[in-house]
């Protein structure tokens, strides 16, 4: 079976699981063959893993109709099924889908406007919230199928030496509690509420606290960021990480993970990654991360937009630290439930399911 993945970017944040879902696919016989834009780190990243890559950069990409190249794709590769990631990436994929007959599957990793899908014949949101939230915007409940993001459990699993590097690296000691956050700095994503809640943890737990704030990421916001932390006079237990392609070594070496959104979450990449490498994770309440983390259980989950209450259930971790290794060991196990196995073998069924329907009229 032959399935035309389409992504319009050329860097994202996620490509590791996605890439490694490929791979479990192809193992399972499906015949991959992904476009992705020109330039940056994706199309290098997807070749280095034995994936087929085409690049392609739209033309207008609001236009779907003037994207013609990806038509041609289409029309050359004659895939069974065409999958796509990303809104615009759906919207022009639906319609060359359509023109060849062609069924088209798109995985929706946030609360997206519905108008970029119309011509899906089946969506595949990353959570329940998100499928409540296409479901809101009137998508038929019968063309949605929940399939959450996978992550490869091995992949993630504690390396004591990585550990140890990454802490002397950036100069954490053995005992010092690392927190880490990672993302896109960005609106509504909550970062300057964790430097204020970070600020207030370091005030209340005494000058002699030993701890550290992991920042993993880029974005607009980076600026403002590091001027809110030298305001706030913690810039010497924070540190900015910058964009990293290798996560895992970053999550290996900290010891809680906090996912400060303030925006719903279709269902966080890295949130899974954390919980998979074991980290305590604490989580605003909204979007799919209450499907992800328990609160109590392997972590904890508190009201958005609120540096207060952030810096109290972190002060409460820190104040039980017995407790971080039960809860590492119950994240680990929680990640199980979305292991690469699992999704690449629905994905598979679903493959099947559409490939039934390619040449008939859409």
């Amino acid at each position: 079976m032959r399935v035309l993945h389409y992504v319009d970017e050329n860097r994202l944040s996620w490509c590791e699981s996605w890439i490694a879902l490929l791979c479990r696919l192809a193992e399972l016989g499906v015949q991959n063959r992904a476009v992705c834009r020109e330039g940056g780190t994706l199309a290098k990243r997807l070749r280095e893993s034995g994936v087929d890559t085409l690049e392609y950069t739209p033309l207008i990409s609001s236009l779907p109709a003037f994207c013609r190249g990806f038509g041609r794709i289409v029309g050359e590769t004659a895939p069974d099924v065409i999958h796509t990631r990303l809104s615009s990436a759906a919207a022009i994929g639906g319609l060359w889908g359509k023109h060849g007959r062609i069924p088209v599957v798109s995985t929706v990793d946030k609360h997206a406007k519905v108008k970029y899908y119309r011509n899906a014949d089946l969506l595949l949101p990353c959570s329940d919230a998100v499928a409540r939230h296409m479901a809101g915007q009137g998508f038929p409940q019968e063309k949605l199928q929940v399939v959450y993001n996978p992550i490869d459990i091995s992949a993630f699993r504690r390396n004591e030496p990585m550990r140890r590097k990454m802490r002397d690296g950036n100069s954490a000691g053995e005992k010092t509690v690392v927190i880490a956050a990672g993302g896109r700095f960005d609106d509504g994503k909550g970062f300057e509420r964790l430097i204020e809640a970070y600020s207030i943890l370091r005030e209340r737990s005494g000058p002699d606290a030993d701890t550290a704030l992991w920042l993993i990421g880029d974005g607009p916001h980076m600026a403002a960021m590091k001027e809110e932390v030298s305001r706030l006079g913690v810039s010497g237990s924070v540190v900015f990480a910058g964009y990293v392609e290798n996560i895992k070594d970053w999550l290996c070496g900290a010891d809680i993970f906090v996912s400060p959104s303030e925006l719903p979450e279709g269902f966080s990449v890295m949130l899974l990654e954390a919980v998979a490498s074991g980290l305590p994770a604490v989580a605003t309440c909204i979007g799919g991360s209450p499907e992800l983390v328990t609160d109590g259980v392997n972590g904890v989950l508190y009201e958005p937009g609120d540096a207060e209450l952030l810096a109290e259930k972190l002060l409460s971790l820190l104040a039980r630290r017995e407790m971080l290794p039960v809860f590492s060991r119950e994240a680990v196990k929680s990640a199980s439930r979305f292991s690469l196995d699992t999704v690449a073998a629905d994905t598979v069924e679903i493959y099947e399911r559409l490939a039934s329907l390619k040449g008939k009229a859409k």
